[in-house]
This record gives C-alpha cells, sequence and structure tokens, in this order.
C-alpha cells in the first residue's frame, strides 16, 4: 500500500498496524479455545493475555524497530525519519526532505506479510485441533476404562476415597516358630505389631499394573501372580511398609518388639552365707521366667581358692530338678554338701542361675551371685568378688584376667575373628579398670612431663627406697601393654604381658608393701605481688561458643506441624485432600519410625485421608494428629507449644521462636 505523503513512513506504519490487529485478535482466540477445552474457565483469560502480549507489538514505535531489523542497512534512516515526521527532531527542510524520500524508499521493500507472519495463527490453530481431541478424548477412555473394571474394585473404590479408591491391602503377620502364637490377618492396617523374627506376607489387590513395597527406605517391585500382587518380608525391627500403585498409597507403620531376655532369681538361699566349718548341706531353689518360653535352667559356681595374686578359679554346673508349671514358668532344686565342692579354709563358691529362652541362638540371662565362704573368723570377704559388671563380679583381679585370656586362646581357632575380637575388647576393659585401681594406689597419673621424667631417672638409678612402689609402677606398664594387645585381639603377646604383670605385683607384695597415696602440695601465695605487673598486654577476651550441629529432627518436626496446620486451613476435601494427607503421615513416619506420637500422626492422617468426604471425621482426624505432632516436638525441644490448634493457618509460638534463636546461638551458653 502506498503511503498517503510520498515522502513520508507513515502510511507504511499504519498498514503494519492494522494487520497486526487482526493477527493478534485471531490468534488470540486461537489459544482462548484451546485452552477452554482443557480447563474452560481459563479460556477467557488465555485470550485477553495473548491479545495484550501481541498488541503491543502493533505500536508505531514497535512496527518502526522492526523495519528497521528488516532492513540493517538503513542504519538507523527509518528511526530518524519517524522522529522527523512526529516533530521529535528538528531539521533544515533540505535535509527533512531527503531523509523522508529515503526512508519512504526503504519502508517500501518491506511487506507487512513479513513483519506479521501468519506463523503463529498456525500454531495456534493446531494447537486447537489437539486440545479438543483430547478433550473429546479422554472422556470416551474413562467410560471404557470404567465399564471394563471389575466388581471387587467397584466395591474397594466405594468403601475408600481419594487415592486409595483402587488399592487393597491385606498383611498376614506369621510369628517365629518358637513363640507358638498364631498368625495375625490385617486388611488394610492402620499399624502392624509383630514379635522381633516374624515374616509378613503383604497381599495387595489394585486395578494398578505396577505396584512397589517401600520398607524403611528400600523399595522394591511386587510380584503379579493371581490378579494380586505380593511378597514376603521379615520383620526385624520398628519401622514403616508403604504401598504405592500409580495414585494410591497406604501407609503402614511397623513395631517390632523384641523377645525379652529370661527373668532368672535365686529363691533360695538368696543369700550370701560363712560358714566356719563341718558338712552343712544347702538347698538351691531357681526359679525363671520367660515371655514366650524357655529352652534350659541351670545353676553354675565358681570356686575361688588361693590369696593375693594366686588365685585359681575353677568352674563348674550343678544340675537342677526342673520343674515346669508350662513352657514360660520353670523351677529348679538341688541340695549339695560343701564335702561336694572340697572347699577348705578361705575358699568361696560363687553361684548363680542361667536361663535361656527358646529363640534361635538362645537368649541367656543370670541371676544375682551370691557365695558360700569357708572362714573360722565368721567373716565374709568375698564382697570383692562380687561387681556389677557381669563378667567381672566374681574376681576382678589380674590372675583371673589370666585364666580368661587363656581359655580365649584356646578358642582362638574355633570361633569367628569378629566374635574373637568382640571378646578380645571384653578383656580389655576389664584389664583397664584393674590398671586403674593401681595407678589410684600410687596416686594417679603424673601429668608433668619434667616430674616424671625426674622420677623415672631416680627409679632407674636406684634412688628410692620404696622398691614396693616401683613393682607396682612396672606392674602397671605391662598392664597397658596387655590392653594394647587385646585391643588387637592379638591374645598370646596379651597373656606374657599379663604374666609379667603378676610377676611384679607378686614381688611388690613380698617387699615392704609400703604405698603411700602421693597428696598434692600446696602453692605459696605472695600477697606482696597481688594487683601488681604490666597490663601493656592485657586485653580484652570474650568466649565464642562452639556452633550448634543442624537439628534436623526439630525442623522436621515444625514443617509436619505446619503442614497439618495448612492442610485444615484451606478446608479441602476429596482426592487432593486424601493425597495431601497422605504425604503427611510418609513425612511422619520418616522422622522417626520408633516414636509412639509420630506412629498416631500416621494413622490419624491416613483416617482423614480416607474420610476425605466426611467433614466431621476429618476434622477429628487432623486435630488428633496435631495433638500428637506437638507432644512429639515438645518431648524432643524444650519451649515446643503442648497442644497446636488445626484451625490456625501455621506454626507459631514458643516452638517457632526458640528454633529461630537455637539456630542463632541464643541461650547456649
Amino acid at each position: 500500500m502506498l503511503p498517503d505523503e510520498p515522502a513520508g513512513i507513515g502510511g507504511i506504519v499504519a498498514a503494519a498496524a492494522r494487520r497486526g490487529r487482526v493477527m493478534a485478535l485471531v490468534e488470540a482466540a486461537a489459544w482462548g479455545g484451546a485452552v477452554a477445552a482443557l480447563w474452560p474457565v481459563l479460556g477467557a483469560f488465555a485470550a485477553a493475555a495473548v491479545a495484550a502480549w501481541r498488541w503491543r507489538t502493533t505500536r508505531r514505535e514497535s512496527i518502526v524497530r522492526a523495519l528497521e531489523r528488516a532492513q540493517p542497512a538503513a542504519r538507523n534512516l527509518l528511526i530518524t525519519a519517524d522522529e522527523l515526521e512526529r516533530d521529535a527532531l528538528a531539521a533544515k527542510p533540505a535535509i527533512r526532505a531527503r531523509v523522508l524520500a529515503d526512508a519512504a524508499a526503504v519502508a517500501r521493500s518491506v511487506a507487512p506479510r513479513d513483519l506479521f507472519p501468519a506463523a503463529p495463527i498456525a500454531r495456534a490453530v493446531a494447537a486447537v485441533v489437539v486440545a479438543w481431541a483430547v478433550a473429546t478424548a479422554v472422556p470416551w477412555w474413562r467410560a471404557a476404562s470404567h465399564s471394563g473394571a471389575s466388581s471387587s474394585a467397584a466395591q474397594t473404590a466405594s468403601r475408600t476415597s481419594g487415592g486409595t479408591a483402587s488399592l487393597r491391602v491385606t498383611v498376614v503377620v506369621q510369628p517365629p516358630p518358637y513363640t507358638d502364637l498364631a498368625p495375625t490377618t490385617l486388611v488394610d492396617p492402620e499399624q502392624i505389631q509383630a514379635v522381633e523374627g516374624a515374616t509378613a506376607v503383604v497381599t495387595v489387590e489394585s486395578t494398578s499394573r505396577r505396584i512397589s513395597l517401600e520398607q524403611d527406605g528400600q523399595v522394591r517391585p511386587l510380584d503379579q501372580s493371581g490378579g494380586s500382587f505380593s511378597a514376603r518380608i521379615a520383620l526385624n525391627r520398628t519401622g514403616y511398609l508403604l504401598v504405592a500403585a500409580d495414585d494410591a498409597r497406604r501407609m503402614m507403620p511397623v513395631v517390632v518388639s523384641p523377645d525379652a531376655l529370661p527373668a532368672v532369681r535365686i529363691a533360695a538361699p538368696g543369700r550370701d552365707l560363712v560358714y566356719s566349718g563341718g558338712n552343712p548341706r544347702i538347698a538351691f531353689d531357681a526359679r525363671a521366667t520367660d515371655d514366650f518360653g524357655l529352652r534350659s535352667l541351670t545353676l553354675r559356681y565358681t570356686i575361688v581358692s588361693g590369696s593375693g595374686e594366686q588365685f585359681e578359679f575353677k568352674d563348674g554346673e550343678i544340675p537342677l530338678a526342673v520343674t515346669q508349671r508350662d513352657a514360660r514358668d520353670w523351677r529348679g532344686s538341688a541340695a549339695r554338701s560343701l564335702a561336694d565342692f572340697n572347699l577348705k579354709e578361705g575358699d568361696m563358691l560363687v553361684y548363680r542361675a542361667v536361663a535361656a529362652d527358646a529363640r534361635p541362638g538362645g537368649g541367656t540371662a543370670s541371676s544375682d551371685a551370691f557365695f558360700v565362704e569357708i572362714s573360722r573368723l565368721g567373716v565374709a570377704a568375698g564382697d570383692g568378688f562380687t561387681l556389677p559388671e557381669e563378667e567381672t563380679r566374681y574376681a576382678l583381679s589380674q590372675q583371673m584376667l589370666i585364666v580368661k585370656t587363656e581359655r580365649l586362646h584356646q578358642r582362638r581357632g574355633q570361633i569367628p575373628r569378629e566374635e574373637l575380637a568382640e571378646a578380645a575388647l571384653g578383656l580389655a576393659v576389664e584389664q583397664r579398670m584393674i590398671r586403674a585401681e593401681f595407678v589410684f594406689m600410687l596416686g594417679g597419673e603424673v601429668e608433668d612431663e619434667e616430674v616424671e621424667a625426674e622420677q623415672s631417672t631416680e627409679l632407674q638409678a636406684g634412688r628410692l627406697e620404696n622398691r614396693g612402689q616401683r613393682d607396682v609402677r612396672a606392674a602397671t606398664i605391662a598392664m597397658s601393654q596387655a590392653e594394647k594387645a587385646l585391643t588387637g585381639a592379638d591374645t598370646a603377646a596379651a597373656l606374657v604381658a599379663e604374666r609379667a604383670a603378676v610377676a611384679a605385683l607378686q614381688r611388690a607384695f613380698t617387699r615392704e608393701r609400703y604405698l603411700l597415696r602421693a597428696l598434692a602440695s600446696r602453692t605459696r601465695l605472695d600477697p606482696a605481688r597481688r594487683l601488681t605487673g604490666s597490663l601493656t598486654e592485657a586485653g580484652d577476651w570474650r568466649r565464642t561458643p562452639a556452633p550448634l550441629p543442624e537439628d534436623r529432627r526439630t525442623a522436621l518436626l515444625q514443617d509436619l506441624l505446619r503442614g497439618i496446620a495448612a492442610l485444615t486451613a484451606a478446608g479441602g476435601a476429596g482426592a487432593p485432600f486424601g493425597q495431601q494427607a497422605r504425604v503427611l503421615s510418609e513425612e511422619a513416619i520418616r522422622i522417626d519410625p520408633a516414636s509412639e506420637p509420630l506412629r498416631q500422626v500416621v494413622t490419624a492422617m491416613q483416617r482423614a485421608a480416607d474420610a476425605a468426604d466426611d467433614p466431621a471425621r476429618r476434622q477429628a482426624a487432623l486435630v488428633e494428629a496435631a495433638s500428637a505432632a506437638a507432644s512429639e516436638a515438645k518431648r524432643s525441644f524444650a519451649g515446643a507449644p503442648a497442644s497446636l490448634s488445626p484451625l490456625a493457618p501455621a506454626l507459631g509460638g514458643a516452638f517457632a521462636d526458640r528454633l529461630i534463636d537455637r539456630s542463632r546461638g541464643v541461650g547456649s551458653r
């Protein structure tokens, strides 16, 4: 189209603007129709947005810049002509006429269709066709799939709502065989309870073709058999099971109760005995109970004879006549005289009852230990052999440690390496305890290196009269070497060091036995020097608290509480609400599967998801979940709210404030 003014570009710009506006309206209508096919409410908004976006390109400034881009050789000529026509730029008449003429010549070489091509309209029309095709095909496909579904799936859908409409989970818990407990069948369980070592058979009925099972973070697909999916898993610790289909999920906390050790006690004599002589007969009565069943009940003893560090130990077992009230309650009895044990003056018999339950491998427990001592003075000396720890309660001495190390060394080739290392570490702990007692007798460790070196020189030169003290120091050094060897599971080297320690102790005990505990020396203060000295090097000092580790658990609990509050405040229903509730239940159980309040959160959120279309039940479940989550937060972090109103839009109050203070280090001093 020719311009109205031969020397100007106004006509060319006006023609291009008219074409651009027409194409903008057509493209906006097309995109609005495409969006309306899928989301009718958003169609008008989409059309208006596209029209506003395209209309900006039809302004005079935009068209002139487009002409410049189409003709790079113009070198800003068209923009200059536009400014001259709009009187935005002043010039001499001759120059003005020349610029406008040259600009008109350049503008005529650019067609309006080059500035506003038809390709965007073609794309919009294609989008309209695809969108309406999808909008027409989806309802038909849904109708066909619903008509082909089985009646069992329809019944399941009527019982549940939201994401669980096509998911039914059946769990058969099979307790360990030794417990003699009957299997338990659970359908869509809120929580699974089992004994440690139980087996769970999970069966899933669903219209989905792919089902996955997550156990404590480990995900695996389920095998399909006969129209259902199944898996067999072992329940060895508290955790969770998560069954997931396409859009359906079922979270089930798992609570595993360990098999308790037997409870053992000695009913008779049930106290320590001291005899000055004779041959009395002692009646033993031992009793044991277990939660599932017992396997054995015995009476074991240790005879301690000797004195000093030359103790001898002899282990044995007294057979019991066992009476079983049932598999869980046993009673054993026996009677022996002192002559049966060949006890002499100063000897001691330490005895205890030992019971094992029926679990594979056996869980063994012991009763309190009592002793029978032969002493003409009628004074019991056996208290030194009855210590709290099970491994050393009978005779905490270097000689007893040698006996234990010799037994472990003899079994070195018969037990696994891990068991050998663990037993050797236990003996190393005993050696450390024995050494600590002798270090205490010597006055403690010497921290000053100069003092220690001075004492070592005096010991080597023989200038200390107390040779017993030197021998005890040599014994403690040998004990340290034995401890290092036991830590490395080198029982042969440990025996050499332990025997060297016993030899040094025997030398110390046969001498003057002068072991004086060192006392700290007092340092005299000079009152004349108080408040004196130079302050030039004195400076201020402020303690910098160590950075606190990140409290991830507290942050996760805060997110959980906020999620529950936000879900309640949103007031949603149906499938979206059910999906959000199940996501929160999964978040809660992953914080700590062993927490009872968090398991309550999971079960409450599951009930809320199943009752997504029932406002009363949904609200009650959310209140329960919020209360349980708040109680766990109260336990985990002091200052958290004791309860949380589910109507609050977000978490606030002391919990959030204290969490912020803690992250900044406030109150950590």
